[in-house]
């Protein structure tokens, strides 16, 4: 009789791990050991699920994903930067989220980051934005309160002027001449924070001539007096020796700037935003999407896994080990590790008005073009509006291309 019960329960434990569901997650963040640490909670919470977990390089991540998908191979979840949703989504390849998902996200920064053309097709996991760091000795010197750093464009204005004043330095840096990071590192952000943007919503039409626009592009055209312009890397070292007053980048330069220029003084605000009334403190939004190809037959799964991964604390695991994405959970900010990171709750104050790229496929073309456009308004002074109305043009060019 015990034998006979022995072997019952041997025979439904087998059945039990035969049962075992097996899914694949491919990503980007995560070596192995992180991986475990992360996923040592979902293993004992879902223990009938596995997990193998695949680490992808930057330099060939996105290739792979779309031989997989190519080849019928995808895997269950898969990690996707955000400016790729919109091309995996348009071809039909990601799964929509579940409305049940929707509505419990729907209000997190970066949900904007995978929605395409309405409806969504990822959650957002981990994100990444940009704020100002100004110099508190620059400030000091210039007669201006590094306690009250610039909230708005006339206040950043008036301090670069004076900072600008001082022998050998300058009010502020502006990225110029380079790709990305002169339309990154703030003119597309002051363009938002001001009501403008670059194409219509239904992504149809270059709206970049409007008059929101022009109002910004002669703001910038004017801050531009009184900046140092060159490259963002160029920047970024010239702040670390104190020739620049105020500077927007990444929260990357923290620890770029404890490694190298430990004993500079300086603070972290959020980007100052226009004076008007309905003005907003915009930034750019970059982040991690995690997505359900629809090739997956275990999608259950898949979606327990990335509800787990979307966890604050779950998430914090990363940003503990990556500072400089965050999660994308507004409870994140009770952390304790915030406290001991005061610069980098900064950063995860400023996601709540930070936006992405829009989300069409023709962005890679239409980023070229907004590059250009800087450097024609703060290194070529070229009048605003016919520089807005030609680059217009040729956004609305790249924008028939993909009808």
């Amino acid at each position: 009789m015990v034998r006979k019960v022995l072997l019952a329960v041997l025979l439904i434990a087998a059945v039990v791990s035969f049962a075992k569901t097996k899914i694949v997650f491919w990503q980007f963040m995560m070596d192995d050991a992180l991986a475990k640490e992360v996923l040592a909670g979902f293993s004992k919470e879902f223990p009938d699920i596995e997990v193998e977990v695949v680490q992808l390089s930057w330099s060939t991540g996105f290739d792979k994903i779309v031989t997989a998908i190519a080849a019928g191979a995808a895997p269950d979840v898969v990690e996707l930067g955000n400016t790729w949703v919109a091309s995996f989504a348009s071809q039909g390849v990601l799964r929509e989220v579940d409305p049940e998902d929707v509505a419990k996200y729907k209000d997190f920064p970066g949900m904007n980051c995978a929605e395409y053309m309405g409806k969504y097709y990822g959650y957002p996991w981990l994100l990444g934005t940009r704020a100002m760091f100004y110099n508190v000795d620059l400030m000091k010197k210039a007669g201006l309160d590094p306690d009250d750093p610039p909230e708005t464009w006339s206040e950043l204005l008036d301090a670069a002027k004076k900072i600008s004043a001082l022998p050998g330095v300058y009010g502020i840096g502006l990225p110029a001449g380079e790709v990305y990071s002169p339309w990154q590192e703030w003119f597309l952000l002051a363009l938002w924070g001001n009501g403008g943007d670059v194409v219509s919503k239904d992504l149809k039409t270059a709206v970049l001539n409007s008059s929101q626009n022009k109002e910004t592009a002669r703001f910038y055209q004017e801050l531009s007096k009184y900046a140092l312009k060159s490259k963002q890397k160029d920047l970024g070292e010239a702040f670390g020796e104190g020739r620049i007053g105020f500077l927007v980048s990444g929260a990357w330069s923290i620890g770029t700037l404890a490694q190298s220029y430990p004993n500079l003084n300086y603070g972290v605000c959020l980007i100052p935003r226009p004076d008007k009334p309905g003005g907003i403190h915009a930034s750019f939004l970059g982040g991690e999407v995690l997505a359900i190809p629809t090739q997956t037959k275990n999608v259950d799964a898949a979606r327990k896994l990335i509800n787990y991964l979307m966890r604050p604390e779950v998430a914090m695991m990363i940003t503990k080990h990556y500072p400089g994405v965050y999660p994308a959970d507004p409870r994140a900010a009770s952390d304790p590790w915030f406290e001991d990171n005061p610069l980098h709750l900064v950063f995860f104050e400023q996601l709540k008005t930070a936006s992405p790229v829009p989300p069409t496929p023709a962005w890679p073309k239409i980023e070229d073009i907004l590059t250009n456009l800087v450097d024609d308004l703060i290194v070529h002074y070229k009048d605003v509006d016919e520089v807005l109305e030609y680059y217009n043009a040729e956004i609305q060019k790249v924008l028939n291309e993909v009808k």
